[in-house]
């Protein structure tokens, strides 16, 4: 068609000009629609679009987080109204995790899974002084719905004798969690992402009228606060894993 309005001394009859304007058009929609792919496959990777919460700012405990052992001094003289208590680690603790994802990153397009969460107690909450990583769960597991509700089983002997030592007869204590995460839309390498929610109590007492938790991603973490812990991006030495089921 150009070639014919060429020979014609560069001018083109109505219904020739129509076609290549109608050409034209559609080459540059088809552009801008391949751009727009491009755009949507690109935002929907950024980590800064994520916005991960825990429900209530809590992990329930199916039990107590130690076994009481109390022994009775009435045989020891001057002891005979006095009880030793020791508390002892659990065998086993079951807690449930409940998450939410709140912005776009994790929709329909894209595949958010939670890979490890690590957990940091907090002695001295809400500040960083003495932070402490004492377990490493490994979920490995797609938010389904934008949420994640699962039982983990904490069995790790090292993980339960520093609970057991440090808060033997408390119901809960205050933890900040290390969330890791991949985002990916099934094309290109997956994006890590890694959040940090705190304050965030860990026990066998909640309040269901609690607000939630929101994390923050790592690249808004201020690095200079109070703790060599959150240095970017963290990279403990992690005790046995947890288990899940």
């Amino acid at each position: 068609t150009l070639k014919m309005a060429t020979e014609e001394g560069g001018k083109c009859t109505k219904f020739q000009c129509l076609i290549i304007a109608r050409f034209t058009v559609a080459t540059v929609v088809a552009v801008l629609a391949f751009a727009s792919i491009v755009v949507v496959l690109t935002a929907g990777l950024r980590r800064e679009d994520i916005s991960l919460s825990f429900t209530h700012g809590h992990i329930q405990a199916a039990q107590v987080l130690w076994l009481k052992n109390e022994t009775n001094l009435t045989h020891y003289p001057g002891k005979m109204d006095e009880i030793f208590t020791i508390y002892e680690p659990a065998v086993r603790v079951d807690l449930w995790i409940s998450m939410d994802a709140h912005k776009p990153a994790c929709r329909a397009n894209t595949i958010c899974k939670i890979t490890t969460v690590l957990v940091f107690d907090m002695p001295n909450a809400p500040s960083f002084t003495g932070l402490t990583q004492i377990a490493l769960i490994n979920i490995n597991k797609k938010l389904q719905k934008q949420s994640l509700d699962r039982w983990i089983a904490m069995t790790d002997r090292q993980t339960l004798s520093y609970i057991a030592r440090t808060y033997g007869g408390m119901s809960q204590f205050t933890a900040m969690l290390q969330v890791n995460m991949t985002i990916s839309s099934g094309v290109g390498t997956p994006t890590n992402s890694t959040q940090y929610c705190w304050p965030v109590t860990i026990g066998h007492s909640r309040s269901t009228t609690a607000k939630k938790v929101t994390c923050k991603p790592s690249h808004h973490i201020d690095y200079a606060a109070d703790s060599v812990a959150l240095a970017p991006p963290p990279s403990l030495g992690p005790p046995t894993p947890m288990v899940n089921h």
